[in-house]
């Protein structure tokens, strides 16, 4: 279920041709399998997309960068903002 307020960031956020998603398990993304929720989750169908979309971002909206997600530990409580 999303709230008011995560409704709110994802009306902010610019459109894409990726997938914008909220709630979405980290686990799946992380290669130890572990981690909560992101809030919002983004995930560009090519570089521009992803290009567009940094290019648009409300400069008061949090980014965290997963990148194929080797090197990262996500703590179960997941990652506020996205």
């Amino acid at each position: 279920m999303m709230t008011a307020q995560q409704g709110d960031l994802m009306d902010r956020l610019p459109q894409v041709r990726g997938r914008l998603q909220s709630h979405v398990s980290l686990a799946r993304y992380s290669w130890f399998r572990t981690g909560g929720p992101a809030e919002v989750f983004y995930e560009p169908a090519d570089e521009a997309d992803l290009c567009a979309f940094l290019k648009a971002l409300p400069p008061d909206v949090p980014l965290t960068v997963l990148g194929l997600g080797s090197n990262i530990l996500i703590r179960d409580g997941g990652i506020d903002g996205w």
